[in-house]
């Protein structure tokens, strides 16, 4: 089933007038800003999950054929996998007790992809660090924000992160858009490359819908993929949703903040595995 849907954040939506204004100079500040920007990715992938104080089921490799095709079009960046992937990479810089250095890693490039197993609002990595294998992205993560300050796009190929009835703990971020699994997925190994692909000519959020809903083999049923758009008020929301385009170079720069307004799509198969 096909859901649209939009809601404002009571605490940050303006007054008519005022967001009137904003859409204004919104466009102006648009209309100065280059058709690009610096085209960067990270991506952390855990597929280990055996026997390295992390448990849960292995995985298969989702993301080497999306950084071929970042590569190949033109995109710089960093994967990191299994040992090499850890929490700290998303856990906030500026919050006490986590060591974390999203300000060097997840944090610190306009896309940033995980992949490997996660729940509401969490990712899991197969290899513990520190005495921790999940970062919280209610309470640890502030994505845009504070250190780093550079993520636009995240992408979460994990189960259940973005479960429509927990989507508010998904609100800490400063980014244009979320992609991720109202339940738990069975994702083949190139459809994040895919994804990517079509937005060459569609929009992130129904590139994603679309390419992201088939699960691998014949009568596996179906994923529920969905798109989360923020925005300063409820047409500028749709905006987004509307224009943002990874391939396409478009709305590839950091985007007014405070956000104030929230709009999503997805292809709703149900909640299984959340």
């Amino acid at each position: 089933m096909f859901a649209i849907d939009e809601k404002p954040i009571a605490q940050n939506v303006a007054s008519t007038r005022e967001k009137s204004y904003l859409a204004a100079l919104l466009f102006l500040i648009l209309a100065a800003q280059p058709a690009w920007a610096d085209k960067t990715y990270y991506l952390d992938e855990s597929t280990d999950f055996s026997g390295n104080g992390c448990e849960n089921a292995d995985l298969n490799d989702v993301t080497s054929s999306l950084q071929s095709s970042l590569n190949a079009n033109g995109w710089t960046g960093q994967r990191w996998t299994n040992s090499n992937a850890w929490p700290q990479d998303y856990f906030e810089s500026t919050m006490a007790g986590l060591s974390g250095v999203d300000n060097l890693y997840g944090d610190n490039f306009l896309l940033t992809v995980y992949a490997g197993h996660g729940n509401r609002a969490l990712v899991q990595f197969g290899f513990m660090r520190n005495g921790r294998c999940t970062v919280n992205l209610e309470t640890q993560a502030r994505l845009g924000l504070q250190g780093g300050n550079k993520a636009v796009y995240a992408m979460y190929v994990t189960s259940c992160t973005l479960n429509l009835d927990s989507l508010s703990r998904n609100f800490n971020h400063e980014v244009r858009q979320q992609f991720g699994y109202h339940n738990s997925p069975s994702v083949k190994d190139d459809q994040p490359r895919d994804f990517f692909e079509e937005t060459n000519s569609k929009t992130n959020a129904r590139a994603w819908i679309d390419e992201m809903e088939d699960r691998p083999g014949w009568f596996t049923g179906d994923n529920s993929p969905i798109a989360l758009t923020h925005g300063l008020d409820s047409s500028h929301c749709d905006w987004v949703r509307d224009t943002a385009k990874l391939r396409g170079d478009s709305l590839l720069f950091t985007p007014p903040e405070p956000w104030g307004w929230f709009c999503w799509i997805m292809y709703d198969h149900g909640a299984s595995g959340c």
